[in-house]
């Protein structure tokens, strides 16, 4: 992590088992909700970049491909990324048409984005839209190969290079900015893939960036479905129905970059309609029309507010199973993480929760619940700066779902993450009194 100093900030820092990282628990922000008069001017910028590799890459998302290379692009995947500033506080939010972002590869954009002179010190909250037709080559480690193909040194560098030069032309960008938040369910778009008769989580966040004149200038979706409309059987680059909404978003709003954030889709699936890619064009361009009526009818306008908080967590021993079969710690041990990040960003009352895995709709559900009984507005943002795998309730370990199989570090690592951040949450507001 950063070592950067961070003034007007409350900071912890402790050492981690790693001994070239740090665990850093940053509280900073001049205001919360805007509750101290005077707050100084919250200020955005934005870009959006094309995350195209150079050349031909393996897609990430399903070990049933093999490996096999892409054989074109169907549609743009892209690195979008929102910088938002206020007094010394500044964090970037950063959206990746990718399947997951790994510790390796965060590590990596923070390492350029640390040696940047332009940029001053900055948090980062990097995640992956988990589309599952992006490029893939870029995961060095056994798991991450099996639904990625061999890493590729070459990729791994356009992708840490890509995202970087994001962050860094939208800092460049800066404006003063307002922001406001909204949520509705939406009907009939997400089921529960282990459970037909299951939870599901059907809302729609969507947080908007304004400029001086109302005009947005960034868009900020979020949605628990899994971005799997696009099957094993698809190899042309795609980034599924989540293109389809920004790009629809973003041609509603010249102005503005749309960012897409995966919600807590651990059990969540889409609801498919129509064949091939038509499929990620219904779906994406519904929930387009939603976010846009969101956007329009949501009037309340946010006080200045900017928070950032980041922690990284000790994980449970690393427990990886094949079928019924658990290998030995000592093997697991160097496929698995033994610590993750966990991130929240509030902009006003808009509460962005940045989760490192595949979180089950219930995990995510008692997260929301509880940010909003402190006066928040919550946004999920899975798969952000780490990925350990599934994340689900402790009841689902022993069953033979693929879900189940994927719980790496053991059944109690998803309510070991929500109580981190509810701690988190809970300073955040203490800090605010």
């Amino acid at each position: 992590m950063r070592r950067w100093p961070l003034p007007n900030s409350l900071s912890v820092i402790r050492p981690r088992k790693r001994s070239f990282q740090l665990l850093v628990v940053v509280l900073a922000g001049l205001a919360l909700h805007g509750s101290l008069v005077g707050a100084e001017e919250l200020l955005a910028g934005t870009a959006k970049l094309d995350l195209t590799p150079p050349k031909r890459v393996p897609l990430a998302g399903y070990s049933r491909r093999k490996g096999a290379l892409s054989v074109g692009v169907h549609d743009p995947v892209s690195v979008r990324a929102l910088v938002l500033r206020e007094g010394a506080t500044a964090v970037a939010l950063v959206s990746c048409d990718l399947l997951v972002i790994d510790e390796t590869l965060f590590q990596a954009v923070e390492e350029r984005l640390r040696r940047e002179p332009s940029l001053p010190p900055i948090s980062v909250v990097l995640a992956a839209t988990h589309t599952h037709s992006g490029p893939g080559a870029y995961g060095k480690k056994f798991l991450e190969k099996l639904s990625m193909g061999h890493a590729d040194p070459e990729v791994f560098t356009f992708l840490s290079a890509r995202i970087a030069q994001a962050v860094v032309t939208a800092s460049a960008q800066s404006q003063p900015v307002t922001a406001r938040v909204a949520s509705a369910a939406t009907t009939g778009l997400v089921i529960n893939r282990m459970n037909a008769e299951g939870l599901t989580d059907p809302e729609l966040s969507v947080v908007v960036v304004e400029d001086s004149k109302g005009t947005p200038v960034a868009v900020v979706a979020g949605f628990a479905a899994h971005p799997t409309t696009l099957g094993a059987w698809n190899r042309q680059l795609s980034a599924d129905y989540p293109g389809v909404l920004a790009e629809k978003v973003e041609a509603r709003y010249p102005e503005a970059v749309c960012l897409f954030v995966a919600g807590a889709v651990g059990d969540q699936g889409p609801v498919k309609q129509g064949s091939a890619f038509e499929a990620a064009r219904h779906l994406g361009d519904l929930l387009a029309t939603e976010t846009v009526t969101l956007l329009e009818q949501s009037s309340r306008r946010e006080a200045i507010g900017l928070t950032v908080a980041q922690r990284v967590v000790p994980l449970p021993p690393a427990r990886v199973r094949l079928g019924s079969w658990a290998l030995p710690t000592w093997l697991s041990r160097g496929m698995v993480d033994d610590d993750a990040t966990v991130s929240l960003v509030s902009v006003g009352s808009a509460l962005f929760i940045g989760v490192p895995c595949d979180l089950s709709a219930e995990l995510g559900m008692e997260l929301k619940r509880y940010a909003r009984a402190r006066g928040f507005e919550p946004l999920i943002v899975g798969f952000a700066n780490d990925y350990i795998g599934y994340c689900m309730a402790e009841s689902v370990y022993h069953t033979d779902a693929y879900e189940a199989t994927m719980m790496l570090n053991g059944p109690s690592t998803g309510e070991l993450i929500v109580e981190e951040l509810k701690q988190m949450i809970d300073q955040i507001v203490t800090s605010d009194k």
